[in-house]
Formats: structure tokens, sequence, C-alpha cells
């Protein structure tokens, strides 16, 4: 359903490049939209056809070949736009879009939203520094499914969401997104035994725990170094 003119969008960093009269009219052409947990959104191969604003909760972008092994995976957190990949020069959503958790969205018509951006130099340089991030974390996901040790490979999965989907509580990192067992080993390219086996170590030595699928780590430094 389309959004009501009163739609708070200031958490949105991106928006903030807009002028109150150019907010004024992206907002008349927005829709908005819940998705419950394991949702999807569009699949690879869709019509890129929306731009999504993510005001609440996290989507999971991924991208499997035949064998279902994940070829490309990142996260969206809230107050974000995706997807960013495409944007301008393609017909078609490059991977699949999942709600991990129960989520509020925002969207507007992708050909209408780039019609916008050209005319932002900032919000190109926002969308730059994005793609950057985006390009430095899948390297990251390179380096560790190429790591022969599995148990190596669980570690350095801990670490990538330690460091790009965390929040700090005191001396502890939380992990925001909930991972599943089979969804760690997954990211890691092994088993789910690897992974119960590599996360009781870890616990044993006070280096994590778990909050049901949420991972807390308590020695941040033990995992400098994982991934460089």
């Amino acid at each position: 359903m389309r959004t009501s003119r009163e739609v708070d969008l200031s958490n949105f960093e991106f928006l903030s490049y807009f002028n109150a009269e150019e907010l004024a009219e992206l907002k008349t052409m927005l829709f908005e939209r819940t998705y419950k947990k394991n949702q999807l959104l569009f699949t690879e191969g869709d019509p890129r056809e929306r731009i999504f604003l993510l005001a609440d909760g996290y989507v999971k972008l991924e991208k499997t070949n035949r064998d279902a092994n994940m070829l490309y995976i990142n996260y969206i957190s809230p107050n974000d736009f995706f997807p960013y990949v495409g944007l301008f020069n393609e017909e078609y959503y490059r991977y699949s879009a999942y709600a991990v958790t129960d989520i509020h969205v925002y969207y507007i018509p992708a050909r209408k939203f780039e019609s916008i951006i050209p005319h932002k130099k900032e919000m190109l340089l926002h969308i730059i520094k994005r793609l950057d991030l985006l390009t430095r974390r899948h390297q990251d996901r390179l380096q560790t499914i190429s790591t022969p040790l599995a148990s190596d490979r669980v570690e350095q999965t801990i670490s990538y969401l330690c460091q790009n989907f965390s929040s700090k509580h005191g001396e502890d990192y939380y992990v925001d997104i909930p991972v599943t067992m089979v969804e760690m080993a997954k990211i890691a390219g092994t088993s789910r035994e690897t992974v119960s086996q590599v996360y009781k170590m870890l616990k044993e030595d006070h280096i994590i725990s778990l909050n049901g699928k949420k991972i807390i780590v308590h020695d941040a430094e033990y995992f400098l170094g994982k991934i460089q």
C-alpha cells in the first residue's frame, strides 16, 4: 500500500541529502509492506522493478549454484536501501532476497528512484562508498571459503559477522543477525557437525556464547587477523 506523506524517514542516512521538497516528492512514490521471517522478497532473475528501504529487521541477499553452494551472501541492516548492485544498468536481480526476521520495508519503482539519483552528487558518492564496502565484504567471503581447514572457515565467518553486523555492549560484541548452525554451515561451506564442534570449543574457552540464534563475542581479540 502507499505510504502516508507523514511517514518518518529520518533514520535513513542517505535521505539526508534530499531537501524537504525533494523528500516530500519521494514520499509520494513510496509503498509500504511487511514480510514475515523467511519470506522471499525477490528471487534471482526476477525483473528489477523495486528498490527497497529497510525500516526494521534484517534481510539476506544470496546467490547459490546448482549444488546449493553459496556463491554470494550479504545482509542488509535497518535504515539502508537495497539492492545497490545493478543500479542504472541491469534489468534483473542478480540474487535472491529473504527476510531473516520479520521486516518492515518501503519500496519505490526502480526507474523512478534511478531518475532522482543522478541529480544528487552526495547520493552518488554514498552509493560508491557502499559498493566499495560490499566489494570488501565479498573479498572477505572469498577468503573464508578458500581456507582449506573447515574449523578455520567457521571462525573466519564468526569474525566476518562480528566485524560487519554486530553492536558493542560493554566489552562484548553482539552479532545482530540471528544465525542458525545450519546457516553458519552454509556460509562457511562445511557441515553442521563441524560448526557445533567449533562452537563448543569457543564456548568452553569463553570466547563466545550463544543467546538463542545470536552469537555474543566475549574475546574480540581472538578473532583479530582471522580476516585481513
